[in-house]
């Protein structure tokens, strides 16, 4: 990717910030609501005439207009037709002073944000970016140099405007895809994200491919997962099993109230990347069948065990959950060889360790070594291996 750095001074820029957004559902609604809050001027676009309207009333946005049907498929002339409408029609001062705008979200499905894209163009030439939680077919299918992929990672079970937050990002990661062939400029790209800061999330670029992977894994597979629990329970035909079910149940598997309509989309557009992950899911749950099967208590502690000191490494703010690297505290006692044991353990396991920090700690009659590994997966082996060798370790 090559930004091009040629003159673009924001501090020239004394209006007030103008920003466009296409689809008023959950994030659509919440982007506006916030920037809105925030002291920017907002223009709104629904298909949904009644979300429009209360965008307007509720003060989220500044002006608006309903967004016309469009095929997924839509070709370019017909696009083009539809342009030629709109730039003539009864809110047509709505459609020009798109013109205006620094930056437009299209918060539509994925399937609609390339005719998204394609419509915008022939009123702005502003940066343009999208909110779908898979990139890939996304980025395959808009042919836009300044268009910006995007994805808060926030959300909820619940649809639509009336659901919408002004806090709904706030310490949330907001991943940017950047085409490699894009032609925005470096100062544009920080605008963009100096607005994003205005939701209370944090911008994080990132490989369209690593982003579907993870969030595959993180999102997808575990709605996936919440829907297949509630099914098991459901085929038992068990209404026992269904009062018991009103407490922690419940709550594990509240994501499968999620509407089934996007969820199903979503989940057809992260294929590939689900598939994956599905496949090693299969495979854990395979290796904890067998360790059941073969009464194996010890395979059965260290499959909790691993899982329990990943949570309880995870953020709690919001922040980092995509971090490419993990560290793990390490509480030994003060004798020789201690930092040459772990690490020859750690070594002769194929762990790696990036860096090592000695740091006293007052509760021990010794020390903490604060070890920085590759990834988690690394970090939850050498957790168990150096419990297992009778260390203290978080």
């Amino acid at each position: 990717m090559q930004l091009s750095n040629e003159n673009y001074n924001i501090a020239d820029k004394q209006e007030m910030t103008r920003i466009a957004i296409v689809g008023l559902g959950l994030i659509g609604g919440s982007l506006a609501r916030r920037l809105s809050a925030r002291g920017c001027a907002v223009t709104a676009f629904d298909i949904d005439a009644s979300a429009l309207d209360a965008a307007l009333a509720q003060g989220a946005a500044a002006d608006g207009a309903v967004w016309p049907q469009q095929r997924a498929d839509a070709e370019p002339s017909e696009i083009s037709t539809t342009a030629h409408t709109l730039a003539k029609g009864e809110n047509s001062d709505v459609w020009s002073s798109l013109d205006q705008c620094e930056v437009v979200f299209v918060c539509t499905p994925p399937e609609y944000v390339a005719g998204a894209v394609r419509l915008l163009r022939s009123f702005t030439n502003a940066v343009i970016t999208d909110v779908a939680s898979v990139k890939t077919p996304v980025m395959n299918s808009v042919d836009d140099l300044r268009f910006v992929g995007g994805h808060p990672m926030a959300g909820s079970e619940k649809t639509g405007f009336d659901n919408s937050s002004e806090s709904l990002l706030e310490n949330a990661v907001y991943v940017l895809c950047i085409p490699s062939n894009s032609s925005l400029r470096v100062p544009e790209l920080k605008r963009l994200e100096q607005i994003i800061a205005l939701t209370g999330a944090y911008a994080m670029e990132l490989e369209h491919e690593s982003h579907d992977r993870a969030v595959a894994t993180i999102s997808h597979l575990p709605h996936a997962a919440a829907s297949a629990l509630c099914l098991l329970a459901a085929r038992q035909g068990d209404d026992v099993l269904a009062r018991l079910a009103a407490g922690g149940f419940r709550d594990i598997t509240r994501i499968a109230s999620s509407d089934s309509r996007l969820w199903a989309a979503i989940s057809l557009q992260s294929g590939a990347s689900l598939i994956e992950q599905i496949d090693g899911y299969i495979d854990l749950l395979g290796e904890f069948r067998q360790a059941l099967s073969a009464a194996d208590r010890a395979g059965l502690e260290r499959f909790f065990y691993q899982a329990s000191w990943y949570r309880e490494s995870l953020p709690t703010d919001g922040r980092g959950a995509l971090s490419a690297q993990s560290s793990l505290n390490v509480y030994v006692n003060d004798r020789p060889g201690e930092l040459g044991r772990i690490t020859t353990l750690l070594g002769g396991a194929g762990i790696n360790i990036v860096n090592i920090r000695i740091r006293e700690f007052r509760a021990y009659e010794g020390g903490c070594l604060q070890l920085l590994l590759p990834d988690s997966s690394q970090a939850v082996r050498a957790a168990w291996l150096l419990r297992e060798e009778g260390y203290d370790c978080d």
